[in-house]
């Protein structure tokens, strides 16, 4: 009787996991491939967008009159630069949040 026991709580927790996994799998890879694609055209876009203002900053400081003038852009790019980098990584924390709800939002712990 006990062997009994021992095999139908055994068979339960088989159970229990299969449910834990009945998500779809394919559905899941391809919903983080796509949030993967977010995050590579995230950063890519941040990537050109520092390139574009270091080169609008290279070019104001080309036309500066003054040594007063080429530290206050380089100051106004240093802290724009900083403010971006900190939105830029909100933004990819955010992300990669949803990525993992996503990926584990099928899977339901075993009670």
């Amino acid at each position: 009787m006990s062997e009994r026991r021992s095999d139908l709580k055994a068979l339960a927790g088989a159970e229990d996991a299969a449910n834990a996994l009945s998500y779809d799998p394919v559905a899941v890879s391809t919903q983080v491939w796509n949030d993967l694609n977010q995050v590579n055209g995230l950063l890519v876009n941040f990537a050109q967008a520092s390139w574009r203002n270091a080169q609008a900053a290279a070019e104001e400081i080309r036309r500066s009159q003054s040594v007063r003038d080429v530290f206050d852009i380089q100051i106004r790019v240093a802290r724009q630069g900083v403010d971006d980098y900190v939105e830029e990584g909100r933004k990819l924390g955010e992300l990669l949040l949803k990525i993992s709800n996503d990926a584990l939002g099928g899977l339901r712990l075993p009670r």
